[in-house]
Parts: C-alpha cells; structure tokens; sequence
C-alpha cells in the first residue's frame, strides 16, 4: 500500500479529540494564576515549571506530545512567574508552601477530583510538598531536579548563576521572550536556598 494511501486509511480509524491548547487565568489565594490546557483524558496531570520557568517554556514538548485521549493535562505559571504576573515573584520564607497551596488550588478551582504532578527543579520541590500535604488529592507524581536541601557548594554555585548573560542562548532567550531583556535572578531566591 502506498505511503499516503496508508496515511489516509490509519487517519481515519484513529480517534479524535482535542488538540488544542486553552490559555487562561482564573483567581486562587488573591491572585490571577495562568494555565494552560489540553486533553480530554480521565487523568489529570499538572506540569510544575523550575525557577524563572512558566508552563510553556519548561514544558512545551508535554502540552505537545503527552496523549490527549489519556491525560487532561494543565501547565501552570507560579505567582510573579510567566504569565502569573503581577505580583512581582517574591520569596517569603514559605514560598515552596505557598505554591503548592496555589497549585492545588488552581487545579480545584478547575475542578479536578484527583491529580498527578510533574514537577522540575523549584517546581519539584513545590510538589512533594503538595503531595506531603494534601497526600488524598495527589494520585502518582515524577519529580526531577528537586532538592531536599542546600550545601554551601549549592549556595556557591546559585551564586554563579544569577549572571543571566552567562546562561546558554538556549536556556536564555526563551526567557527573555517571556520576561523581556531584563531578566534577572532574584537576589531573594538564592536567600531562601
């Protein structure tokens, strides 16, 4: 069978569904928080982005590719991160806390009975903390890049990384998109760390 005769003929037992990615912001805890949405599956799954991240610039391969006709799948933006803002990102002693509430939160604001969370670097730590504090609500979770602490190398090493100018282009101008050519590391993140 032909390459494109094969193409039509799978296409068109395939089963359809949405593709599209809805952006939205909705009130949680005084704030205006953005997601992103796609999918219509029965399991939910929240993508958690690292420091500086939002939904789209951390986790645009999953909006993508992960299987619409399994997963609903939400990407957030943190308060005072990508489109969450305002407020400015600020780093009271309990931000990770903070964010998972907001997290939870969002994903009950939408109406989700139970999730799954993804969570890289800073949005790894906000999701243990989730799931250590509202352990009924979370149903499985993949974290990578977490950190259950800070050493002195750590400090040292977040030290050397606040000179954005010093990032890779790659990690760097997707970034500055969402942010502008003022991007800076908060002096207050590497505080709290």
């Amino acid at each position: 069978m032909p390459r494109n005769l094969l193409y039509s003929h799978l296409s068109s037992h395939l089963p359809h569904f949405r593709t599209s990615v809805t952006s939205a912001k909705v009130a949680v805890n005084g704030v205006q928080l953005h997601y992103q949405q796609t999918g219509e599956g029965g399991h939910a799954v929240l993508l958690l982005p690292g420091m500086l991240g939002s939904g789209e610039t951390d986790f645009g391969p999953q909006l993508k590719n992960l299987n619409k006709k399994l997963f609903t799948v939400v990407a957030w933006d943190p308060r005072g991160y990508g489109h969450s803002r305002p407020p400015d990102r600020d780093f009271p002693a309990d931000f990770f806390e903070r964010d998972a509430k907001d997290a939870v939160d969002l994903l009950k604001a939408l109406k989700f009975k139970k999730v799954s969370l993804l969570g890289w670097s800073d949005g790894g730590i906000t999701a243990l903390i989730a799931a250590a504090k509202y352990p009924s609500y979370i149903h499985k979770m993949v974290i990578w890049g977490a950190n259950a602490y800070v050493t002195d190398e750590d400090s040292m090493i977040y030290e050397g990384i606040r000179d954005v100018s010093k990032w890779s282009e790659r990690t760097r101008k997707p970034l500055e998109a969402l942010y502008g050519c003022s991007l800076t590391v908060s002096p207050g993140w590497n505080a709290v760390a």
